[in-house]
């Protein structure tokens, strides 16, 4: 998460705003061997009590961008074809179905906490939302843990566990995106 991916949300996310009547849903996913490794920790490093304002208003600009395409009103699938840690994760947190493919070594989790840090980026919230209070806090966020795929799945954090393919990807987006997609209660 850094500003280069600030500036990618910026520009996709309005062009998917305007193209909305036009698009079946949005697939995240990345051409990378990790889904999205989290959170610029060089300027975490760089932070400061005289920037905390700033820096304030940088995630929640961030946030506020995470949230609109949480609320599109199209299926929108993060397809976590490798690790999704900290920001990582709570970008896929913002999608309404999360596929994990099974790749050796691929993680999922909230590890900042066990650096001091808290998730910044919406994944409180939406893991509380989708877990519970209780099972949010103390099976995910403070204990840091980093899941396997199955481990993901068995907890809720991902909806569908899948060998990795290409044409296994596809099928599992094509089944989230055939639910429509979130009432509006889910976008709540």
């Amino acid at each position: 998460m850094n500003d280069a991916f600030m500036t990618g949300l910026e520009q996709c996310v309005p062009r998917l705003e305007s193209e909305r009547d036009e698009i079946a849903g949005v697939l995240l996913v990345s051409a990378k061997k990790t889904f999205f490794a989290g959170g610029d920790l060089n300027r975490l490093r760089a932070g400061s009590a005289e920037k905390a304002a700033e820096e304030t208003a940088y995630i929640n600009r961030m946030k506020g961008w995470m949230r609109r395409l949480e609320q599109l009103g199209r299926p929108v699938v993060a397809v976590l074809n490798g690790t999704a840690l900290g920001g990582g994760l709570e970008v896929a947190l913002c999608a309404h179905h999360r596929i994990a493919a099974d790749l050796p070594g691929s993680r999922f989790g909230l590890p900042e906490v066990s650096l001091g840090l808290l998730p910044g980026g919406g994944g409180i919230t939406r893991t509380v939302r989708m877990l519970g209070l209780h099972k949010a806090l103390s099976e995910v966020i403070l204990p840091a843990k980093k899941f396997t795929p199955r481990a993901a799945l068995a907890l809720g954090l991902v909806d569908e566990h899948l060998a990795w393919c290409p044409r296994a990807v596809r099928l599992g987006a094509a089944r989230a995106a055939d639910r429509g997609p979130p009432g509006a209660d889910a976008l709540r």
